[in-house]
């Protein structure tokens, strides 16, 4: 606060000749309170007052300070105009002081400033990993990394490294081997498990032939049963139809009744008659239930803007800050407090960001609170620096007894407003909100305040957590080139241990997915090793929302071009096309339609919201058409929808609000209404993916394993 002071001396001098008019002096001082603000123990800031003499004469002030961790030089000379004095503050013990400085003119005409200032211990900053150590610097409020010495023992917490020794502030070893000597087991090593022995799943060499595993022989190929379809399907006529006889894909002449076509999930199966392959009318899908908003009344209903489906199949509603989270929607309990954004992890739902901004878990089933997280100050203080606040979580399961959450830190400077300065953490807590560990990401991204942003979060099945970074600002001295944006990826172990660290010039950041060994990126074009973090393939388009599966990996950004391709091989560009096709802005899911690995999308056909389903049993180049397409009355513009059982979650609609539609915001559709039902699609199921990606349950968004 800026305040003045006026000072009126009659005389300066008692000795002045007889007659001699008493001049005027006007001394004005600013502010009219000196506050040093929130300074760690140890620090001696130095704050001003400027003291203005608006008279022609010089004069001498006398300075006193009360408070004894504040100090000034005990008199100041002012000659007509500003004179600035500093003032200083120390203290080596934690407390609020307060004192006073004075300004005597004359022997009597004051001037009184208050004087405040708050002392902090510096924060412990914890452990930074086995290899290195935090110091915190004062000056910088920052905690500075340091290496443990080259040669110091290291990997107590990873049961996947022996011999683990410190090399440059990161710990190398020796990886475990786990060989059982089994031909139909997998066997690898989970960094806290150690050891892990999996199924191994034989290929089928053939339309005909299955594969099966035997300890004596490995895998092995045997007959399918005979009548099978085999070969070219779309080939296939009632006149002449590819069958497994034997093993071996033969052509045989179909008899009247013989099923020609698929039943899709509006249409029954279409049977041979006269050689004419008969196809039932279509059904569209009906709608099981609608909420959010707009109404068919006109009204504007909750401001949900996005879905997913728990564990148990049950459908969430959850917004950004807006109407609370709503559990088995339509009907089930909502949420007692909005959040962010949410997950679905076991029988729970999760949600970061409530209002004190912890992350809370409530029943899937019932709503009722489990558990809640609230210390992530106390259990990281080298974020509880005085202008920094922490915000913004992301979360990511890492099992069925961890999960993981990413804080963002920002600096706030002294006006209160948010500046570019980032810091992130890596909390892990277990299935009771406990936390196991607490690691400050210690990358030199994040010591240039350029906003890394945005970042993806996800995990692979053994429990290790990927990152994506993205600065804002084009130029970054952390990067390898300093004039080059690009994104940062890095993953770390279950255990809070960093594991690598890539940089990839020039690509825009986003979401983050691993499957099967793989990474993707939302807006790159390569694929990464998720255990080295190298590239291993190279991609035509962006990935988008990208799909990963045993074999295939498929790259479809709003599901129109796609392209789809084994790893290290050459992919074919696709193009999923339907006629009539207005508009596609849902992505692609994958799932799986009567036993057939399928990708979905739903589309505008006709003014009319259309579900599509096309194979990906084989590679294909060119344009490709539905397996099925069924229709979806009244279901309007679609955005987005998410698999489940025998069905889909749908938002369509969306009213623009607060932020308006955004498809690439931070959530998704912040800030829109959107309008939400479930329809029945009889055969459908999810894929595979036994863990949550960062956007919600299974069959959400980017996905996992």
């Amino acid at each position: 606060m800026r305040g003045v002071f006026v000072v009126l001396i009659a005389g300066l001098c008692a000795c002045r000749p007889t007659g001699v008019n008493a001049i005027e002096v006007k001394i004005r001082v600013e502010p009219a309170a000196l506050e040093f603000g929130r300074q760690w123990t140890l620090i001696t800031p130095t704050r001003s007052l400027v003291i203005s003499n608006d008279s022609r004469l010089e004069v001498t002030a006398e300075v006193a300070v009360a408070g004894t961790v504040f100090s000034a030089r005990s008199s100041v000379t002012l000659p007509p105009g500003d004179t600035e004095l500093p003032v200083t503050a120390t203290s080596s013990v934690a407390g609020e002081n307060t004192g006073s400085l004075t300004l005597t003119i004359e022997g009597g005409a004051l001037a009184v400033v208050p004087l405040k200032a708050t002392f902090l211990e510096p924060p412990d900053c914890g452990q930074a990993s086995e290899c290195a150590t935090f110091r915190f610097d004062r000056q910088t409020s920052q905690c500075l990394v340091e290496p443990r010495p080259d040669g110091a023992s290291c990997g107590a917490s990873d049961r996947c490294l022996t011999n683990g020794q410190c090399v440059s502030g990161e710990c190398v070893g020796q990886p475990v081997t786990c060989l059982d000597d089994d031909p139909c087991t997998i066997d690898v090593c989970e960094t806290v498990r150690g050891c892990v022995t999996l199924g191994r799943e034989c290929p089928d060499p053939s339309p005909c032939l299955a594969g099966v595993c035997s300890k004596e022989r490995g895998c092995e190929s045997v007959p399918v049963l005979d009548g099978l379809r085999c070969g070219d399907v779309s080939r296939s006529s009632c006149t002449a139809v590819d069958v497994c006889v034997n093993g071996q894909c033969v052509e045989r002449d179909p008899p009247d009744g013989f099923v020609c076509a698929a039943a899709s999930p509006c249409r029954g199966e279409g049977r041979c008659a006269n050689d004419v392959c008969v196809l039932p009318p279509a059904q569209p899908l009906a709608m099981l239930w609608t909420a959010g908003g707009p109404l068919e009344d006109g009204g504007v209903g909750p401001s949900w803007t996005d879905v997913f489906i728990d564990g148990d199949a049950g459908v969430v509603l959850s917004s950004y800050f807006a109407t609370p989270p709503v559990v088995q929607a339509p009907t089930g309990q909502r949420l007692p407090t909005s959040s962010r954004r949410c997950i679905a992890w076991n029988d729970l739902v999760v949600c970061a960001d409530t209002p004190s901004q912890g992350v809370t878990a409530v029943s899937a089933a019932t709503g009722l609170p489990a558990w809640a997280y609230t210390r992530v100050l106390v259990d990281l203080p080298a974020l509880a620096l005085p202008d920094w606040e922490t915000f913004l979580a992301r979360l990511v399961a890492l099992g069925p007894t961890r999960i993981g959450v990413l804080f963002e830190s920002r600096r706030i400077d002294d006006l209160r407003q948010e500046t570019n300065c980032r810091r992130f953490s890596l909390v892990v807590l277990d299935d009771t909100g406990r936390r196991i560990v607490a690691r400050i990401i210690d990358d030199p991204i994040f010591l240039t305040c350029n906003h890394p942003h945005s970042y993806g979060v996800a995990s692979d099945p053994q429990g290790n957590v990927f990152f994506a970074f993205t600065p804002s600002a084009q130029v970054s001295p952390a990067l390898p080139d300093p004039n080059a944006a690009g994104t940062v990826i890095m993953s770390y172990s279950p255990a809070g241990v960093r594991r690598w660290r890539h940089f990839v010039p020039n690509m825009p950041g986003g979401e983050i997915a691993v499957g099967r060994g793989l990474i993707t990126v939302e807006a790159g074009r390569s694929i990464y090793d998720a255990a080295r973090g190298v590239p291993v393939d190279t991609f035509s388009i962006p990935f988008g929302e990208g799909l990963i599966a045993d074999d295939w990996v498929v790259a479809g950004p709003k599901g129109v071009n796609v392209e789809l391709r084994q790893p290290g091989t050459d992919g074919g560009t696709v193009v999923f096309q339907s006629a009539g096709m207005q508009s596609s802005r849902s992505g692609l899911r994958g799932a799986t339609w009567n036993g057939q690995p399928v990708a979905l999308r739903l589309v505008e056909l006709a003014g009319t919201a259309t579900l599509e389903a096309f194979s990906l049993t084989r590679f294909q180049s060119g344009t490709v058409e539905p397996l099925w397409a069924c229709a979806i009355p009244d279901g309007g513009a679609p955005v987005s929808f998410e698999v489940k059982p025998n069905g889909l979650a749908v938002m369509t609609d969306p009213v623009p609000g607060g932020a308006g539609l955004c498809e690439n915001c931070d959530p998704p559709w912040a800030g829109t209404r959107g309008r939400f039902f479930e329809v029945s699609v009889p055969g459908l199921s999810a894929p595979s993916m036994p863990w949550p990606g960062p956007w919600g349950g299974a069959g959400h968004d980017h996905q996992e394993d």
